[in-house]
């Protein structure tokens, strides 16, 4: 298992931690979290952050890119 920090980073720059220490069994399934977050941003321009256990950023991408990805992710569009 993986564990992985989820953030949001507002225009101002300011960080908000949504999830602390997420596990995942790989990396690659962390991405539904990120479209299921994006979809209940509501603040326009706002990135979103993963760091890994060491701290490090590994994905950052912006809400509306994240969102474009929905078609792929059908289990994070799901209640």
């Amino acid at each position: 298992m993986m564990k992985f920090d989820l953030m949001v980073q507002t225009r101002d720059m300011a960080i908000t931690m949504m999830a602390r220490s997420v596990a995942v069994p790989e990396s690659i399934a962390v991405w539904p979290l990120i479209v299921r977050l994006a979809n209940i941003i509501d603040e326009p321009g706002s990135l979103i952050l993963v760091a890994n256990e060491a701290g490090e950023v590994v994905i950052r991408t912006g809400v509306a890119s994240a969102r474009s990805l929905a078609h792929l992710q059908p289990e994070a569009t799901a209640a």
